[in-house]
């Protein structure tokens, strides 16, 4: 009979369990590390994919009264404003190329070429602001909506539909149904005001005439009746080719600037508030103002300035001296007549010095951006605005509203040069 493997039967000594328990515990640690290892990896992972995906896109390039431009909409409208400006820009560069080179002595075809090239070169600059500048205008943009929001100024959807079509059509070479309608209206109002209006005739006596009682019955000088103006023929763009160059545009800005039409949408809607804004704003300026009627005489220094005076109280002339000194030389061919001017079109102390100085009196040296103003009023009143100086006081409204809506509003800037996404055009 065989002995019993007593080797195989005997059980663990109280050591080996100790080291056995020893050596899996180690295993465990192990184990626990590389899943703590691999869970840190995991939320690290997840943490950039939510940085660069989520809370960068959603990071605020500005806030306005507390509303946030985020990463993500300033982005897009840079990438817009880029696309279209250098468009435009290939566009003046093919229009100037084309322009040739003008010979030697031609002054006129060096002066077209140098416009031409003035144009290419605005654009150029436009070009390197664009990225600051398209922030300046999204922070406007939030003042403007606020301020159409109080006047109950909308934007319906159909006009952001005719306003793309208009610039769609006008790639085109023509013009929508509803613009024209509104150029044959304006047409045939100016033409029904034309065929109203009749000029106050004019008699001349006629050479023959010897007697008194001839005399008193004038031959009148016949007066042409205005021609109307003719309907101009307008190159109307169908529906059908409007819709497709419209599908085409919006696969176009996605598939160059991944700008979806939505998006798009809104740029055009606070392109038209903004201008409804400023019709707005524009209609509220008074056709009349206070006026001045003043002469100036410009020269570099102060103590020219004094000379200026006492030429004057010695009896000298103020236009002969604006002539031979101002160095306005606008002004001074008419003897320093500036014309009326209204408030807000010069300097604060030479505005005040206009509106304050007694009409016939010479002011003291008055100093300016430009030199050293002596000025004469010479009559003040209030009076209608020519054309110009009424779409200039309109314009200077609208600024002074959106200046002063710049400095109420609560606006945090963190624009820098790197939220600017990567430039394709340069």
């Amino acid at each position: 009979m065989a002995k019993k493997d007593t080797q195989s039967t005997r059980r663990p000594t109280r050591r080996q369990v100790a080291l056995s328990k020893r050596e899996q515990e180690k295993v465990r640690l192990i184990y626990m590390g590389l899943a703590l290892v691999g869970a840190l990896v995991v939320i690290a992972l997840a943490f950039g994919l939510l940085q660069t995906y989520v809370f960068e896109p959603n990071s605020p390039v500005a806030t306005v009264n507390g509303e946030k431009i985020t990463l993500t909409e300033y982005q897009e409208r840079v990438r817009y404003d880029r696309f279209i400006l250098e468009d435009l820009y290939q566009q003046r560069l093919s229009e100037y190329q084309a322009i040739p080179t003008p010979e030697e002595g031609d002054q006129l075809g060096q002066l077209i070429r140098d416009q031409y090239e003035q144009r290419v070169i605005q654009v150029l600059q436009q070009r390197s602001v664009v990225d600051r500048q398209t922030l300046d205008i999204m922070i406007e943009d939030k003042l403007i909506e606020a301020e159409a929001q109080k006047r109950a100024i909308t934007v319906a959807a159909d006009e952001i539909t005719e306003a793309i079509n208009r610039f769609l059509a006008n790639e085109e070479g023509g013009v929508t149904a509803d613009a024209a309608l509104e150029i044959s209206t304006a047409v045939a109002e100016a033409t029904a005001t034309a065929a109203v209006w009749t000029p106050t005739p004019t008699f001349t006596p006629s050479p023959t005439l010897t007697t008194t009682e001839e005399i008193t019955q004038p031959t009148p000088t016949p007066v042409n009746t205005p021609t109307p103006a003719p309907t101009p023929t307008l190159n109307v763009i169908g529906e059908e080719t409007l819709a497709t160059q419209y599908s085409n545009w919006m696969n176009t800005l996605a598939e160059a600037i991944d700008v979806d039409e939505a998006k798009y949408r809104q740029f055009i809607h606070s392109l038209i508030l903004r201008n409804k804004l400023y019709e707005a704003i524009a209609n509220e300026v008074p056709t009349s103002a206070e006026q001045v009627h003043a002469r100036r005489i410009l020269v570099e220094t102060e103590e020219e300035a004094d000379q200026v005076i006492e030429r004057l109280e010695a009896g000298e002339d103020f236009a002969d001296l604006a002539q031979e000194l101002s160095l306005d030389q606008n002004s001074a061919c008419r003897g320093g007549d500036l014309d009326f001017v209204p408030r807000g079109y010069n300097e604060p102390s030479v505005e005040e010095a206009l509106f304050t100085l007694p009409i016939g009196q010479v002011s003291e040296p008055i100093e300016t951006e430009q030199g050293w103003y002596v000025l004469e009023v010479l009559e003040r009143e209030d009076r209608e605005l020519s054309p110009e100086l009424y779409n200039q006081s309109q314009r200077l409204a609208f600024n002074d509203w959106l200046t002063d809506a710049q400095a109420a509003a609560q606006i945090e800037n963190l624009w820098d040069p790197e939220k600017a996404p990567p430039d394709p055009f340069l």
